[in-house]
């Protein structure tokens, strides 16, 4: 049992990594030269100046290290040290959703970056009312959900017959 949440636990400090990669690596059009990697590493930290917890932490990345911009870096150590001050209900938590995003088709996550994006755009009160039915939903009974969800899909099946 041990051996099994070390090991899921490595998994996902490899996929939080690869997101957090993901999410910060700048996008390039085609058109775009990419920068020479000895100006765009200048001034990168070396591997070797990381503490233990940084590089068990960042160990995916361990190859790629010096090729990652030192901003990106910075970044990812930032990352890296919130994750272990989070309380470990919060990792777990973390790794679910990990797991669940490293499950989707690229089609999902597209669609689950493009919700995040449409979230974020949204006015502060609108955020805190989307929340509020998030929590409300998340409180109901796993029947409950069931049988909301299913309404739902019936009231989705239904045709407009609303007159224009």
């Amino acid at each position: 049992m041990a051996e099994r949440h070390r090991r899921a636990g490595a998994i996902a400090r490899a996929a939080f990594v690869a997101s957090l990669l993901l999410a910060a690596s700048p996008a390039v059009s085609s058109g775009a030269q990419d920068e020479d990697a000895a100006q765009r590493t200048a001034g990168a930290m070396p591997w070797s100046a990381l503490d233990a917890d940084e590089q068990r932490m960042l160990a995916p990345v361990r190859e790629q290290w010096q090729e990652i911009p030192p901003a990106q870096q910075q970044r990812l150590r930032r990352k890296a040290e919130r994750w272990q001050s989070l309380a470990p209900e919060q990792q777990d938590r973390i790794r679910q959703r990990l797991a669940r995003f490293a499950a989707m088709t690229p089609a999902q996550r597209a669609a689950a970056r493009e919700r995040f994006r449409a979230f974020q755009q949204l006015p502060p009160d609108e955020k805190q009312r989307i929340r509020e039915a998030f929590r409300r939903y998340h409180a109901l009974t796993p029947e409950q959900r069931r049988e909301l969800r299913e309404r739902y899909d019936q009231n989705r099946r239904k045709p407009d017959t609303g007159a224009q």
